[in-house]
């Protein structure tokens, strides 16, 4: 990897967080950088990513209203939807995103859950993905209730199990408890039910809704391996957290388990930071 490759990757990781570790790795340790890069000290390599960090941060509030031209995006969105890395979410502040992406929504209510759920699952039985809704808050009957005001056709897809409505129970604590290997387990093997009946991948939501305090922990350890189970498969999260029940921690805790963290500001999605 030459001095310019690893700049380009650097951009996308300070903007994107995009490059995964096994190429940030590759950038870390290059044996083809300049003499100048080979020679910089962990405190020099360190200070350059605060510069263009700080840099990025700058632009972005001397220059808040700049958004991308609609022709622009269009013809951007057209390209990318023609790789099969993508895939359109449904989500507007999301777009189109990399299969193997976690998301996590943080809602107030329940018009907030669906006005981002909906769509999601919407977009991705047009486009033949198994898609599951696994319920909590918002029973399943109410889940299927609010697709069906987008989707008149939506119980042909139910009748040929594309579209699966699932209890937290039976998904997260089938003996009581939170069970994270359990849940994995479901995970994948929902994705190989998706793959061995001709879909192109799985698209899922959970609502953790019903999570007592005490097993916030387990959920962490699973949120971790679900993360790295989905990294480099055709499948799509994401995981429901309702803001009054989630401390600041707890979002932060929620924020770094997840590639993207979106809620409901000034009446507008947003991606969520720390």
């Amino acid at each position: 990897m030459k001095c310019r490759d690893n700049w380009v990757c650097l951009c996308a990781y300070l903007i994107d967080e995009e490059p995964e570790p096994e190429r940030m790795r590759a950038i870390e340790e290059s044996p083809n950088l300049c003499p100048r890069c080979r020679s910089c000290s962990d405190r020099e390599r360190q200070r350059e990513i605060e510069f263009q960090r700080n840099t990025r941060t700058l632009i972005q509030r001397r220059f808040p209203n700049v958004t991308t031209p609609d022709f622009l995006k269009k013809n951007m969105m057209i390209k990318l939807g023609e790789s099969e890395e993508y895939r359109e979410s449904g989500v507007q502040v999301l777009g189109l995103v990399r299969w193997g992406t976690h998301i996590a929504q943080v809602y107030k209510n329940e018009d907030e859950l669906t006005e981002v759920l909906v769509p999601y699952i919407e977009k991705g039985l047009e486009d033949n993905e198994l898609c599951a809704w696994v319920t909590s808050e918002i029973l399943g009957e109410e889940a299927r209730e609010a697709l069906t005001k987008e989707m008149p056709n939506l119980q042909e897809y139910v009748n040929r199990g594309q579209m699966q409505f699932l209890s937290y129970q039976d998904w997260y604590i089938p003996d009581g408890r939170l069970n994270v290997q359990y849940a994995l387990d479901s995970v994948l093997r929902k994705y190989q039910e998706a793959l061995s009946n001709g879909y192109s991948g799985l698209r899922i939501t959970g609502n953790l809704f019903w999570l007592d305090e005490s097993d916030w922990g387990s959920l962490m350890q699973f949120e971790d391996l679900l993360d790295d189970a989905v990294r480099n498969i055709n499948a799509l999260v994401i995981c429901v957290y309702k803001e009054s029940k989630c401390t600041t921690d707890n979002i932060v805790d929620v924020i770094d388990r997840h590639r993207y963290v979106i809620s409901k500001i000034d009446d507008s999605w947003r991606l969520r930071r720390p």
